[in-house]
């Protein structure tokens, strides 16, 4: 196979950052296009393919290898443990407009148990041993001999599989028989277990594990073992000049996320490291999709998973050696990216288990409130703490609304809300007993600041103590109060705030000086929402289903 060069590894950067049509002009218009496709690895290929589109690739898949044909099509017809045929009987019709008779030579060598499933369950197939049997035959079956007369199950896939069947019988109308032949043989569970098992041992190659196996990335590593260096099996085997000229050089480039981890591959100048490093890299995104149970369909899942990847490892590199680029580059070389992933992946876990133990004893919880009772900031940070594999909340206004942990100040940033959630939770409990206020609390449209607000609004204005709203009417009579002789708009409610956190201030346990301090800078900030909640807000516009702080019952 013709080898990647150091020209050509530029080349290939260059071409992925443009459209995919452009990508596809760009290679065609090379002297030796064929040589090129070729000479890329089979994960490079099949991201090559995605960017340019399936329906576009045709003359990509006519310059590829078969190899990188098996590559792909081991990614794409399979659910699972399941071959999906309707997915098999598109690539086999785009695989045969881009060069048929490849096709055929392909499924009578290697791809001989593919070629028997996939006729088996797209094919009928009726054998004439008596030319007055052909009258019997029904409509919508042909033959090329005469003997073997077959029809195409799906009629979307009639004429590439009729086309197959021609060039197989030009190419050697004796196999050709044969096959056909031995579909009345055919065990299509056996058939398909082999072929998965097979996939299975050509994918652990790239870093696609069973389930099983792959899950193994997010078993959690202390940080404590980054202090040790490990021995890495790459390190002889990335100096064979063959091996590192297949080496995937997209999927490290796709991370593209500013960090430290990047910082150091892009100044990196020792060849065999970085390719040591692109290599890793390519099988970790390969062994988290894997975990995931995500199939690569999109190019968008496979730089999702880069990303990911690139994310968890600054979140080691960072906790180990800071933002000094020598020292990450050390670490590089001495653990693999797998350990490194795996720090950076227990680092949140840990975080995650503290949220549950507190979840489990917590009063909201325990009083059937989910975590949306925390608003949408405290509950989307809870909720991504809370997920099957913890993650940080940044909103929906973002380009994702969640994403992996990638520096300190991540969790650092979870860790202030979580602890904001446990002083507020136990306040909340407090107040319920001090004054008696029972339950059932309706989590309907309720969050913990119509509880708070709701609560001191109602003493504020000589009302029975509760979680309960006020009437339209009384909501005015309080922001009254609250604006006093503020012309505003805006009305500061100055004054206020400090009665606000006294009055709840008064509940707190002196016992424990750090968790009345978290609690006042609470109260503060909730204060700090609810006035900019109200503020612009004339008397005359309240309106019951926009209030969020106060609970308003407009038949009240």
């Amino acid at each position: 196979m013709p080898a990647l060069t150091d020209k050509r590894r530029l080349l290939l950067r260059e071409l992925f950052a443009l459209p995919g049509r452009d990508i596809l002009n760009k290679i065609l218009d090379l002297d030796d296009p064929r040589e090129m496709v070729q000479a890329l690895s089979c994960e490079d290929f099949f991201w090559l393919v995605k960017k340019v589109g399936e329906e576009d690739s045709l003359a990509l898949l006519e310059l590829a290898s078969v190899d990188q044909w098996q590559y792909l099509l081991d990614l794409e017809i399979w659910e699972r443990d399941r071959l999906d045929i309707s997915h098999a009987s598109r690539w086999m019709s785009l695989l045969q407009r881009a060069d048929c008779r490849k096709l055929v030579r392909w499924l009578f060598s290697d791809s001989e148990y593919l070629a028997y499933y996939h006729f088996f369950r797209t094919l009928e197939v009726v054998v004439v041993n008596d030319k007055d049997e052909v009258f019997d035959i029904p409509d919508g079956f042909f033959s090329l001999d005469g003997v073997f007369y077959i029809r195409v199950f799906d009629p979307q896939y009639r004429e590439s599989m009729e086309n197959i069947a021609r060039v197989m019988a030009d190419e050697d109308l004796t196999r050709y028989q044969a096959l056909l032949l031995g579909l009345a043989g055919v065990l299509p569970a056996e058939v398909e277990e082999e072929m998965y098992r097979r996939r299975n041992v050509r994918l652990a190659e790239h870093g696609f594990l069973s389930y099983e196996e792959a899950i193994a990335l997010y078993s959690p590593l202390d940080p404590e073992v980054l202090q040790k260096e490990q021995k890495q099996e790459l390190h002889e085997i990335i100096h064979d000049k063959e091996i590192r000229a297949r080496v995937p050089l997209l999927p490290l480039y796709q991370a593209d996320t500013p960090n430290v981890f990047m910082e150091v591959v892009g100044r990196i100048g020792d060849p065999i490291f970085l390719d040591r490093l692109r290599l890793e890299f390519a099988g970790l995104a390969n062994q988290i999709l894997s975990a995931d149970g995500i199939v690569a369909h999109e190019i968008e899942t496979l730089v999702e998973a880069c990303k990911k990847g690139a994310r968890l490892l600054n979140l080691a590199i960072e906790k180990a050696c800071g933002n000094d680029l020598s020292s990450a580059e050390k670490l590089l070389r001495s653990h693999s990216l797998v350990t490194l992933f795996r720090v950076g992946f227990g680092m949140g876990l840990k975080l995650k288990w503290e949220a549950e133990r507190w979840l489990k004893g917590s009063w909201f919880y325990r009083h059937g409130m989910d975590v949306d009772f925390w608003g949408e900031h405290r509950g989307g940070i809870l909720k991504g703490l809370l997920a099957k594999r913890p993650r940080l909340y940044v909103g929906p206004g973002q380009k994702e609304e969640y994403r992996d942990f990638e520096w300190l100040s991540d969790l650092a940033k979870c860790l202030k809300v979580l602890l904001g959630l446990m002083v507020l939770d136990s306040l909340l409990e407090r107040l319920a007993e001090s004054y008696r206020i029972r339950g059932p609390f309706s989590a309907n449209a309720r969050t913990c600041h119509s509880f708070l607000f709701n609560l001191w609004a109602r003493r504020f204005l000589g009302l029975e103590p509760s979680f309960s709203g006020m009437s339209l009417a009384q909501a005015k009579n309080l922001l009254g109060k609250l604006r006093g002789r503020d012309k505003g708009p805006p009305y500061r409610m100055a004054g206020f705030k400090t009665v606000f956190i006294k009055e709840f201030m008064s509940h707190a346990t002196n016992s424990d000086p750090e968790a009345a301090s978290i609690l006042r800078e609470e109260l503060s900030q909730l204060w700090k929402e609810f006035q900019e909640e109200y503020e612009r807000v004339p008397l005359g516009d309240l309106d019951a289903r926009f209030s969020r702080f106060l609970s308003i019952d407009p038949h009240q």
